[in-house]
């Protein structure tokens, strides 16, 4: 199983308020996708939420070709808060691989203030 982590306490990134942001795994965002046919993909954030003016929701979708014109996005999935906790939020997708495909995640909030992502995966296997 293919797996891309940010380690807990290693390269925090900051996602600010109502922007769509690629989450970076490993320092990338564009992740080669090596299994040909239908995969399920699992992301796991590990996430510093604001005590105050922090967001309602948390978005996240999965993106084919990130960050180039021919990106394709997944339907989004939310997530709700933990105002002043660290917590854990898991996504999961399924997707028909095939050679020469990359994918990338990203996610987006409604909070006032940034959100914090520290430890951060990406996974995924072929059903």
């Amino acid at each position: 199983m293919p797996l891309y982590k940010t380690l807990s306490g290693q390269d925090k990134q900051t996602v600010q308020p109502r922007k769509w942001t690629y989450v970076t795994f490993e320092g990338v965002t564009d992740i080669p996708l090596s299994e040909e046919g239908w995969n399920i993909y699992g992301v796991m954030l590990r996430i510093e939420w604001p005590a105050v003016n922090g967001p309602t929701v948390l978005r996240g979708r999965l993106a084919r070709w990130p960050e180039t014109s021919r990106e394709d996005t997944t339907g989004f999935d939310d997530k709700h808060p933990f105002p002043g906790q660290v917590r854990h939020a898991y996504w999961q997708h399924f997707l028909k691989g095939r050679d020469g495909l990359s994918a990338g995640f990203k996610v987006w909030h409604d909070g006032a203030v940034p959100i914090i992502l520290d430890g951060r995966q990406f996974k995924w296997t072929q059903l």
